[in-house]
């Protein structure tokens, strides 16, 4: 399985991200139309940063590729929150399991997102919000969303997969 780590390109998004919000967009009057716009912005700078850098470097004849699994690998005995089920358009807890530590071959999970508990003033992403792919112990959590601090995880590109 060829996995490439690319937690330092991701770090440049994650970077570049924060910067903007944290300098341009988070003292703005109008804080609504200040996230609507960041969504979109940052949605550009994954595809531009991240997205574009690992299909130029596995294209083959300008085919059009699936988009790239990104794998969010946890050091050993790092904290996860897991996502409590709700009902739907109520509020997400992520507190399904308190203390929950887990290692490198314990989870296999998907990156979504960074994610904070709170958007305003200061965006730090100090989380990477993944999906559990794979949780053998705790068959019941995969599907579900997960949060890995940022300094407790790699992430790696998984070259061979197709996304689920």
């Amino acid at each position: 399985m060829a996995m490439r780590d690319i937690t330092e390109l991701m770090n440049t998004y994650r970077e570049c991200s924060r910067s903007l919000w944290n300098v341009y967009f988070s003292g703005r009057a109008d804080i609504g139309g200040s996230l609507d716009a960041f969504g979109q912005i940052r949605q550009l700078l994954f595809d531009v940063l991240i997205i574009s850098e690992l299909s130029s470097e596995t294209e083959a004849g300008g085919e059009d590729t699936a988009p790239p699994v990104l794998k969010v690998v946890p050091k050993e005995r790092a904290p996860i929150l897991i996502q409590r089920l709700s009902e739907a358009g109520q509020a997400t807890y992520w507190d399904q399991e308190k203390d929950m530590l887990v290692g490198p071959r314990h989870i296999t999970t998907a990156f979504l997102d960074y994610f904070d508990f709170s958007y305003v003033p200061i965006q730090d992403f100090h989380y990477y919000r993944c999906k559990v792919l794979s949780f053998p112990s705790h068959p019941n959590y995969e599907g579900r969303e997960a949060l890995l601090e940022v300094s407790d995880a790699k992430v790696f590109h998984d070259e061979h997969k197709e996304q689920r």
